[in-house]
């Protein structure tokens, strides 16, 4: 029986920046329906909860948030767990980051997220495209009045190639450094990342990974696919995610988990309580 569903937003279910209105409304009546017969639905995202909650608004109380790149966990509007970076670690790592001059910075707090500059493309496209709750605070992030839970490394196209040079050798065993597409470096605390995220609400409710179903296309995703039985990559998924999943899904514009999950709802082992036998 599947008692919980995780998906990763984008380039699994939207594209890059696609903000509120973009995702296909039968998500909702599914999403709806599973709710309805007892299955939880996560969205699992280096988004802010801001951002995915006007992306899942028609049924933004009716699931679980792991944002920041799993960082924080909400249920509905309580937050029930959230890994922080000490102050001096984040300060070093942004001061780093900032030597990084392709590089834009992006700091998540658990209030909201900072930038540097308003007329950066980061923040246009952050506040514009993703519908994100963001302030701009001038050079020094450093300050910022909040707790720090990720800092993301910013290129339009070249973030794994800029960062691989000194700055992920010199990182990567002090914080956790995930990709997310070929526009970000996410840094976050070690114990952090979508796995964390994931197995603490597996431990919450009591769901095994046999009673798990996820969804996602690159490499922060790859460790919940290690905590869950049935594990789906899409099929624009870098070729390391497709490898590590169990299954194969259409890509996002072909509404590839949609396609799988309404088969799930409708799926002939599903019993007159909604439970399943067998996936």
């Amino acid at each position: 029986m599947i008692k919980l569903i995780v998906s990763d937003i984008d380039g699994t279910l939207v594209g890059d920046g696609q903000g509120e209105g973009s995702l296909d409304p039968a998500y909702f009546d599914v999403i709806h329906k599973l709710t309805e017969k007892g299955i939880r639905f996560m969205a699992c995202s280096g988004r802010q909860r801001q951002s995915i909650e006007k992306l899942f608004r028609p049924v933004k109380d009716e699931i679980l948030y792991a944002c920041d790149g799993g960082s924080i966990v909400y249920d509905c509007r309580n937050m029930i767990y959230a890994k922080t970076l000490a102050r001096d670690m984040a300060v070093e790592v942004y001061r780093d980051a900032a030597k990084l001059t392709e590089c834009d910075i992006m700091v998540c707090g658990t209030k909201r997220a900072y930038c540097r500059w308003e007329d950066s493309e980061l923040y246009r496209w952050m506040v514009e495209g993703y519908g994100y709750d963001m302030e701009a605070v001038g050079d020094d992030l450093s300050c910022i009045p909040d707790e720090i839970v990720k800092i993301s490394l910013y290129h339009k196209n070249r973030a794994e190639e800029i960062t691989n040079v000194w700055f992920r050798p010199k990182w990567e065993r002090r914080v956790k450094l995930t990709l997310a597409g070929k526009q970000w470096l996410d840094c976050v605390p070690e114990q952090a990342g979508k796995g964390g995220a994931l197995t603490f609400v597996q431990k919450r409710f009591g769901i095994l990974p046999s009673e798990t179903m996820v969804f996602g296309d690159n490499q922060n995703d790859m460790e919940m696919f290690a905590l869950a039985d049935h594990s789906y990559a899409v099929e624009n998924a870098r070729e390391e995610v497709r490898r590590a999943a169990s299954g194969q899904c259409e890509n996002y514009f072909e509404k590839g988990v949609l396609k799988v999950l309404q088969k799930l709802l409708n799926c002939d082992n599903m019993t007159k309580h909604g439970k399943i036998k067998k996936i």
